[in-house]
């Protein structure tokens, strides 16, 4: 059986030829040069964004938060999101990013409940998961970022 390299493996590999073979002898032109460091710095955020994902986790999360609003939400158990397609569970995912943006908007913009206010406050579920969102997303484009 024939090795087949890892993606993550095939992106390490063009990152080093990128700064160790190409790097070095296009110095003295400025631009090339940015846009070779540019193209090592997508390679990196590619490989920790494939590192990262994991759909069926994030579909977990959203349906803990039981915020209902999408239908699939009450149609679509974890299990049954993990058997979709990945393209269908990325746009699932999508659709509910859009819907949960809109959500924190005008719940913001309106008066609320005191209910409602709370659980959009530090600490409460959906302040968590946001949270959490927001590091997940800022660790693969800048892995050095803690909070």
């Amino acid at each position: 059986m024939q090795y087949r390299p890892e993606t993550k493996d095939l992106l390490s590999a063009i990152q080093d030829f990128l700064i160790k073979d190409l790097l070095p002898k296009i110095e003295s032109d400025e631009l090339l040069s940015y846009k070779a460091l540019v193209s090592w710095n997508m390679l990196g955020v590619v490989a920790r964004e494939i590192e990262s994902t994991n759909l069926s986790t994030q579909w977990a999360s959203v349906l803990d938060l039981k915020l209902n609003l999408l239908p699939e939400e009450t149609q679509i158990d974890s299990k049954d999101f993990a058997s979709l397609p990945k393209k269908e569970q990325i746009k699932l995912l999508s659709d509910f990013n859009h819907k949960f943006a809109k959500y924190i908007r005008d719940k913001g913009n309106e008066e609320t409940s005191i209910e409602d206010s709370k659980r959009l406050e530090p600490g409460n579920l959906i302040w968590e998961f946001q949270k959490n969102r927001l590091r997940e997303n800022l660790q693969i484009s800048n892995p050095r970022f803690q909070i």
